[in-house]
């Protein structure tokens, strides 16, 4: 008669060595020669009773021993089997701890490894890696400290700069660039960044944001003057830190024009917010014989005139005062 139900399970059944354990009526946990998921995957016999799982015995942590709940007296007969495979069913859910790197079929890995998988099934072993690149973007807040020592941020790739960057206004945007092809020097995100100096707060009037240096060429800018300075000198230099501009001129040059002089070339436009710049920085020329002092003033844009010495108003000086005179002034202004 053909076999009605469902199909006998497979399995496999092993009688454990456990010769050399030693029953004295004291010990109660003895060694499997073998290590086991559960407690429920071993049939023992005790002088020919079996045992309740769980009652009678329990699995030692790591699942090589078995731990009897009273210990065995003295020439006790036991064996245990081992029932492992699919027989009647499935083998259970392992007990907590008792599955280990031979249960997984996977050779042991190095102190600090962790296992993981290539996405197929395949377990292995692997380091953790600790390169920066290798750490994804965080969703919280974060904090970079340590409780002694320094804490130092090295890009070590040749000419590799120092980055930092944030959100503002919900762009990505890059705030300051520490230049490693420069020395390392600081490069602002834009042209408007700058430092606030003595206070903790941002405050317009703190704000430093331009550093300037580098120079001018003065010139004479009266119709009809036409200097030449082909034998003469015409250069200039200046500081600007702020709106405050510091200039320094040198002139020398040959004209005929009796008309109202009228000189410019200044680096930065003058500001209307300040008559100060109505000033009285001198202007020293000499023709290598005697040193004569005038006044500088400056307009309200990148000219300047020059008065008598001792006069505010009036007394303005033509290109031809000065034909074949060194002429030498410093001046400070606020620009726009």
């Amino acid at each position: 008669m053909a076999y009605i139900g469902q199909e006998i399970k497979g399995g496999t059944f092993s009688v454990l060595d456990t010769s050399g354990n030693t029953y004295n009526g004291s010990n109660t946990t003895f060694s499997l020669g073998t290590q086991v998921g559960s407690a429920a995957q071993l049939l023992v016999s005790h002088d020919g009773v079996i045992q309740k799982p769980g009652t009678d015995y329990t699995l030692a942590s790591g699942g090589a021993s078995i731990t009897f709940s009273t210990a065995p007296a003295s020439g006790a007969s036991i064996f245990i089997v081992e029932i492992s495979g699919a027989v009647g069913g499935t083998g259970g859910t392992p007990s907590d701890n008792t599955v280990g790197v031979a249960q997984l079929n996977l050779s042991d890995g190095s102190n600090g490894q962790f296992i993981k998988t290539n996405g197929s099934g395949t377990l292995s072993f692997a380091s953790v890696s600790s390169a920066l690149d290798d750490i994804t973007t965080g969703d919280a807040a974060s904090t970079l400290a340590t409780s002694a020592g320094n804490i130092t941020i090295d890009a070590q790739g040749n000419d590799t700069d120092i980055i930092f960057k944030g959100t503002d206004g919900g762009s990505d945007t890059t705030f300051w660039t520490m230049d490693g092809s420069d020395a390392g020097n600081l490069v602002p995100g834009s042209t408007s960044t700058g430092i606030y100096l003595g206070v903790s707060s941002a405050t317009a009037a703190n704000l430093l944001n331009d550093y300037e240096e580098g120079s001018w060429t003065p010139t004479v800018t009266t119709g009809g003057a036409n200097p030449d300075f082909s034998s003469g000198t015409q250069r200039g230099r200046y500081v600007k830190v702020g709106k405050m501009v510091h200039v320094h001129c040198e002139m020398k040059y040959t004209s005929s024009s009796g008309n109202i002089g009228q000189w410019g070339g200044l680096p930065f436009n003058t500001s209307n917010e300040a008559s100060g710049n109505l000033s009285q920085t001198g202007l020293i020329t000499s023709d290598r014989n005697t040193t004569t002092y005038h006044n500088v003033y400056i307009a309200n844009d990148t000219k300047w005139y020059i008065r008598a010495q001792g006069t505010m108003s009036g007394g303005l000086q033509s290109p031809g005062d000065f034909s074949g005179q060194i002429m030498s002034f410093n001046h400070t202004y606020i620009s726009t």
